[in-house]
């Protein structure tokens, strides 16, 4: 039997559409379907025009009020028998092949979640007239799922919702009661849609868009735009599309949220947003091992490419729209009320702050609530203003080195001298040291197996795009003895399209591809796993070394050299050029430490062991997680 098909279609005063609407249903080619009609307490002819349609396949649910469209959708979805949902305006016609090429559509894509197709907009109201062009043009414009895609980037949402059918499936997958129902449109659920399902269009008209003066989106024109900015803006899926193939080369289990709801330790994470870098890194490793141990930790946060992955790794996440390092006093009131919902909800004890946006929240909770809170600093960036305005009341401060809580005590002085706590940065020892697998990396690039291969990993911004140029230069010097030499930039940033020009240009002067310039990446180990010596700073230093790899600093202040047994307390102290440095990088200097490296294969495997062991000591993220929620006992 052919798959059922039900379509919800919430109605409310809709007298002069709505039999022309129901019996386009009525003539389809497709005959295996239901409708299921919601009343949202018509004053109108609606209800007795569907009553006397007669045929067995319309359900008529009377909801005794008028609950809007979410909510007829919701309560009509409860209802749904069908494997494919659609969504019908009483306004608008769908043509009679509609249903028939959309199965045949989603049948022959089992990837897609969903298909829509292209309109036709009508009226006979001349004052909707060009309107009405304007709009079936634009519609139709955007037909394949990339282009749909870049629309969506570029801030127009090229798809209609009573377009679309729908698997069951994938609307399952979506709490509908969770989203936004203050515009009574159906934006939200797109777009949760779009990001777990695809969507694509069947390239023909099947659906009559009608316009009228008392069409929703006409009423509601103004508030329809901001809504719909609004919407795009909270979704974060912009983040979704523009690191998708991110996502589908990250190997991670997606495991079930993890709230440990009877956890006396009941943490607030904030942090401004979820970006890809060592911070946003840091914190989901922290948090995946706090919840481990069975602290209770929920974070807050605008949103970001990361957000996948803290969700998959069953983190709950919960949005505070966080904009911007400075927060003005008429935003902070919003967020403060936003902060304390979450608070009141998840019973939070103490909150646990990382950078500008969430250090200043957390205070003027503390302020106006007495929440205590802990503030991470985890670099020299921070204005003094900042560091005065957040930090004086925090219950503490930790920081991830040497040279910050010098940098803050030095700032601060004797107001919290005694709040300091330096924690460093944790990594996971064992899932850095998991197997090679046949070298994907390298195949990948055309890199042979017996090739020398280095790697350089950061953001490319500030000074970091400074050490990336020697490092990419230095190894073009190297290239003329080493011809078995090949070299990775893994990262981007404002700085890439820079770092792009220069490495085609030494590629096209030695005829070779030496440079492979990769963009960001959610799983850096590979690269490191692949690689001989790995170039860096900070986090990136931590997790090459806890690969066996010898490592040569370099980051934001400059230059510190291979990371050795003799050489490690000043590359802690100096957190391997990212916070202090001995000297200002130049070609030359990175050069003869890569040389060296490259000349003595059994000092790079001394060397690489010895990391690991140093790092096992010293940086492991489960000594980090139980010297932190050491502090946290301290403070509740």
């Amino acid at each position: 039997m052919d798959p059922l098909v039900s379509i919800i279609m919430p109605v409310y005063n809709c007298d002069k559409y709505i039999d022309e609407s129901i019996k386009s249903i009525l003539k389809q080619t497709y005959k295996n379907f239901e409708i299921i009609v919601l009343d949202n307490n018509s004053t109108d002819n609606t209800l007795k025009i569907v009553r006397e349609i007669k045929d067995d396949r319309i359900k008529v649910i009377q909801l005794g009020s008028n609950k809007g469209l979410n909510a007829s959708f919701e309560e009509g979805l409860n209802h749904a028998k069908g494997e494919f949902i659609i969504r019908h305006d009483p306004d608008d016609i769908s043509l009679p092949s509609r249903i028939e090429r959309q199965i045949a559509y989603l049948q022959k894509h089992k990837e897609l979640g969903m298909v829509s197709c292209l309109i036709k907009c009508f009226t006979y109201d001349t004052d909707y007239i060009n309107q009405s062009t304007f709009i079936e043009k634009i519609q139709n414009h955007y037909i394949d799922k990339e282009s749909i895609l870049n629309a969506i980037i570029g801030n127009f949402i090229p798809i209609i919702f009573p377009t679309l059918m729908i698997r069951k499936q994938l609307l399952n997958k979506i709490i509908l009661s969770q989203l936004n129902q203050e515009f009574d449109d159906q934006i939200e659920l797109l777009l949760e849609l779009i990001k777990i399902g695809g969507v694509e269009k069947v390239n023909k008209v099947l659906y009559s868009y009608r316009r009228h003066n008392e069409a929703y989106h006409i009423v509601k024109q103004h508030g329809y735009e901001e809504h719909t900015r609004i919407a795009l803006e909270n979704s974060d899926i912009k983040n979704h599309i523009l690191y998708s193939k991110l996502y589908q080369n990250a190997k991670i289990n997606k495991v079930n949220i993890n709230l440990n709801q009877r956890s006396d330790k009941r943490i607030l994470m904030l942090i401004d947003s979820l970006n890809i870098g060592g911070t946003e890194t840091h914190v989901l490793n922290l948090v995946k091992s706090l919840i481990d141990k069975g602290i209770h930790v929920v974070v807050g946060t605008s949103g970001g490419p990361l957000t996948r992955m803290f969700e998959d790794s069953g983190i709950k996440i919960v949005k505070v729209p966080i904009k911007g390092d400075y927060i003005s006093n008429r935003h902070i009131f919003g967020l403060l009320n936003t902060v304390k919902q979450i608070i009141d909800r998840e019973n939070i004890n103490l909150i646990h702050s990382h950078l500008f946006g969430s250090m200043s929240i957390a205070n003027q909770i503390y302020k106006k609530y007495n929440i205590p809170y802990i503030v991470t600093l985890h670099g020299l960036f921070y204005p003094k203003d900042v560091l005065y305005s957040t930090c004086i009341n925090a219950s503490s401060i930790i920081a991830v080195s040497e040279p910050v809580k010098e940098m803050i005590c030095g700032q601060l002085g004797k107001r919290v001298k005694d709040k300091v706590i330096v924690i460093p940065n944790g990594i996971n020892i064992q899932e850095q040291t998991k197997d090679k697998k046949d070298n994907t990396i390298r195949k990948k690039l055309n890199i042979p197996d017996d090739g020398i291969v280095i790697t350089y990993c950061s953001r490319l911004a500030w000074n970091k795009t400074i050490a990336a140029e020697n490092f990419i230069f230095s190894c073009h010097n190297l290239a003329l003895q080493y011809e078995n030499l090949y070299a990775i930039v893994v990262g981007d940033g404002p700085d890439s399209s820079i770092i792009k020009r220069e490495v085609d240009l030494i590629n096209n002067s030695i005829g070779r591809d030496l440079l492979h310039l990769e963009g960001a990446s959610f799983d850096v180990i590979q690269y490191y796993l692949e690689s001989d010596i790995v170039v860096g700073t900070g986090r990136v230093a931590l997790e090459a070394m806890s690969c066996c790899k010898p490592v040569i600093s370099i980051g934001n202040e400059g230059y510190v050299g291979i990371v050795s047994e003799e050489m490690k307390e000043l590359q802690w102290q100096t957190y391997f050029g990212d916070h202090d440095a001995i000297e200002k990088p130049d070609i030359i200097t990175l050069g003869k430490a890569i040389r060296l490296l490259l000349d003595n294969p059994k000092d790079r495997k001394k060397i690489g062991l010895w990391s690991k062991k140093w790092c096992k000591e010293m940086f492991d993220e489960d000594l980090v997680a139980h010297r932190t929620i050491e502090l946290y006992e301290e403070l509740i």
